[in-house]
């Protein structure tokens, strides 16, 4: 899991606090596995934990450097959960510069899409919090939201299979999408 952050032991800080708990630290490891997902289809399993690993250690740092922002009011951990997303996409931005095609070995890009390197329990656990997370919004705007990143259809073709205008389509995706990033904590508030 993730090494230590090299926290002073007399720090009573909130962010130190939860930085050396082991259950926190593996919560933030697990938030990075959960970024990387299908985006680091590319890598095998071990190099994943590595990458999933050094992007939690990465936050942690810049979460200790930026602890005297932090909102004691606010939740710890969905504030290091901000860290955590922000170098995972660091990370996965570099990646994708540093690539230049597909492998030249592979002739079907749809096999691309599919990754059987990966365990099956991170699958399962990043479907239950999807789940969990669209069961926080409405039923109608579950509805839209599924068509719209599930089934990848555009907000006219929504409107149109719903019986909505399209931009009350467009707003309801970004009002639904808005509040789950409130549930996960992602206000913008305290991100590095």
């Amino acid at each position: 899991m993730m090494r230590d952050v090299s926290i002073p032991l007399a720090e009573n800080h909130p962010v130190a606090v939860a930085l050396k708990d082991p259950a926190i630290q593996t919560r933030l490891w697990n938030a990075a596995r959960a970024f990387l997902g299908r985006r680091s289809s590319e890598l095998s399993p071990t190099q994943r934990t590595a990458e999933a690993e050094a992007i939690a250690q990465e936050a942690a740092c810049r979460a200790w450097k930026r602890r005297d922002q932090f909102d004691a009011s606010r939740d710890v951990v969905k504030w290091l959960v901000g860290f955590v997303i922000n170098v995972a996409r660091e990370f996965a931005k570099k990646r994708s510069h540093d690539t230049t095609g597909p492998p030249e070995d592979s002739t079907d890009l749809e096999a691309l899409a599919v990754d059987p390197s990966r365990p099956l329990d991170d699958a399962i656990a990043d479907k239950l919090l999807v789940d969990h997370l669209l069961a926080q919004l409405p039923p109608l705007d579950r509805q839209i939201v599924q068509m719209k990143y599930c089934e990848e259809m555009t907000c006219a073709e929504i409107g149109q299979r719903i019986g909505m205008n399209e931009n009350a389509v467009r707003i309801r995706v970004y009002r639904a999408i808005l509040k789950l990033k409130l549930v996960c904590g992602l206000t913008g508030e305290g991100q590095p």
